[in-house]
C-alpha cells in the first residue's frame, strides 16, 4: 500500500466517524463557504473587441464557428497552459460568455480545478451561466477527485443540500477511480452499511466493468472476502447490473452460478432490468427458464415493471400475446393493475388469470379498490356479481383514506 493510501485510510477513518450520512452532516455548517470575487464582465463588448496576448489567442479560439475545431484547439491550449495564465483565460471567456456552450465551460473548469479546485468550484457557484450548468460542476468535481480526492471529499461537507452533496461526491469518486491515486474502493468499503456505501459500490463497479470488462469485474466480486456479507451481497448486485448493460449473457451466467448461494437475493432483478435495455423479451424468457423461487418472482415483476415504464406499447403487445403461465404471474399483476384507469373490466379479468392465490387476491383487491374510487357505482356492481367471498368483498370495500387520496391525486 502506498504512503498516500495509508494516509488516506487514516483520514477516511476520521471522516466516516461522523456517520454514514457524513456527506451532508452538521459539519458542513462549519465549512467555510467557497467564494471568489467575480471577474469583470465583458459580455457586452462587440465581436471586434481586441484582447492582447494570450487572452486574445484564447478568445479567437472561442469564436471559431466549427465546434470540433474549437474544442480541439481549446484542449490543446489548456494542455500547455499553467496557473499563471488563469487571469488571461478568464478575461477571454468573459468576453464571449453569452456564446459559449457547456463543452467549452467544462474544459475551462476542469483545467482550473487541476491547480486551484476551490476557486474553480466557487466560479461554478457564482456566475449565472455556470451555476445552472450541471456538466460544468461535474467536470470540476471530477477533476478535483482525480487530483486530490481527500480535500475534494472534505469540501462535500459544505454542499448546500443533501442532494447536491451526493452529486458532488458522485463525480469526485468517478475522478478518483480513473486517476493514478489508490484507495477509491477502500474508501467505499469504509462507508459502513447504508445508502452511501451502496451508492459508492454502484459507481466503482460500473467503472470497473467499463474499464476491466465484465468477466474481470464479475471475478473481482466473487473474490471479495466473506467477512462482510452485506458488502459482498451489494457488490454482487451492482456488478451484475453493470455487467448486464454490457454483456447480458455473461451477467446471466454469473447470476445462475450463484442462485443457490448466500449472495443471490435481488440479483435476478438487477440482471433482468439492465438486460431489457438490449432485449426485453430475451430478458424475461431467460427469467422464465430459471427454477421457481421468490428470487425469480421478484426478477420477473421488477423487469416487467421497468419495461412498462420505458415502453408501454411494446410491453403490452408482448404480454397480450402470451398464454398465462405461472412464471408470468408477477408481470400479469403489474399489467392488470396498470389497466384499471382505462379498462377496469379487462384489468379484473386478467387479474383472475393469475395462478398464485395470494398474488391473484392482492391484484384483484388493488384493481377493484381503484375502480370503486374512480366509479363507485360501477365498482360495486362488479363486486356484487363476482364470485369473491363476502369477507373478501368487505375487505376490498374498506378503503383507507391514504389509498383514496393516492388514487385521486
Amino acid at each position: 500500500m502506498t504512503r498516500f493510501s495509508t494516509f488516506l485510510l487514516i483520514l477516511i477513518a476520521s471522516i466516516t466517524s461522523l456517520g454514514t450520512g457524513y456527506w451532508v452532516g452538521s459539519s458542513r455548517d462549519k465549512t467555510e463557504k467557497l467564494r471568489v470575487p467575480p471577474t469583470r464582465s465583458l459580455t457586452t463588448l462587440p465581436d471586434d473587441f481586441f484582447l492582447p496576448g494570450l487572452a486574445g489567442e484564447v478568445r479567437d479560439v472561442l469564436l471559431k464557428k466549427d465546434l470540433f475545431e474549437r474544442i480541439a484547439e481549446l484542449a490543446t491550449l489548456f494542455d500547455r497552459l499553467g496557473p499563471e495564465s488563469l487571469e488571461e483565460v478568464k478575461a477571454a471567456y468573459d468576453s464571449v460568455f453569452l456564446d459559449l456552450g457547456d463543452t467549452e465551460l467544462v474544459l475551462f473548469g476542469a483545467w482550473w480545478a487541476g491547480f486551484d479546485p476551490n476557486s474553480a468550484m466557487a466560479w461554478t457557484s457564482y456566475h449565472w451561466t455556470t451555476r445552472r450548468s450541471v456538466p460544468v460542476l461535474q467536470g470540476v468535481m471530477r477533476e478535483w477527485g482525480g487530483t486530490d480526492p481527500v480535500s475534494a471529499l472534505t469540501a462535500v461537507l459544505g454542499a448546500p443540500s443533501p442532494s447536491e452533496g451526493r452529486r458532488w461526491a458522485d463525480n469526485i469518486l468517478r475522478g478518483w477511480d480513473e486517476s493514478v491515486h489508490d484507495g477509491a474502493l477502500e474508501y467505499v468499503e469504509r462507508l459502513g452499511r447504508g445508502e452511501d456505501r451502496q451508492w459508492g459500490l454502484y459507481v466503482v463497479t460500473r467503472r470497473k466493468v467499463l474499464r476491466d470488462g465484465p468477466e474481470a469485474a464479475l471475478a473481482w466480486a466473487e473474490s471479495l472476502p466473506d467477512d462482510d456479507p452485506v458488502l459482498k451481497l451489494n457488490a454482487f448486485r451492482r456488478v451484475a447490473a453493470a455487467a448486464a448493460a454490457v454483456d447480458p449473457a455473461q451477467a446471466a451466467a454469473f447470476a445462475e452460478r450463484h442462485l443457490d448461494g448466500p449472495y443471490a437475493k435481488g440479483i435476478l432483478r438487477r440482471v433482468g432490468m439492465r438486460w431489457l435495455e438490449h432485449d426485453p423479451e430475451a430478458a424475461l424468457l431467460w427469467l422464465s427458464s430459471l427454477p421457481e423461487s421468490p428470487n425469480r418472482i421478484d426478477g420477473v415483476i421488477e423487469t416487467f415493471r421497468t419495461w412498462r415504464r420505458l415502453d408501454k406499447a411494446a410491453s403490452a403487445n408482448w404480454i397480450q400475446g402470451r398464454e398465462p403461465e405461472p412464471w408470468l404471474d408477477g408481470a400479469l399483476s403489474i399489467y392488470a393493475k396498470g389497466l384499471v384507469k382505462t379498462d377496469p373490466h379487462e384489468a379484473l379479468r386478467l387479474a383472475g388469470q393469475i395462478h398464485d392465490t395470494d398474488l391473484r387476491n392482492a391484484t384483484v383487491a388493488v384493481a377493484a379498490r381503484e375502480w370503486l374510487i374512480r366509479d363507485e357505482a360501477a365498482g360495486n356492481a362488479w363486486l356484487d356479481q363476482s364470485s369473491l367471498s363476502p369477507e373478501w368483498i368487505a375487505t376490498i370495500r374498506t378503503i383507507p383514506e391514504g389509498i383514496r387520496r393516492g388514487i385521486l391525486r
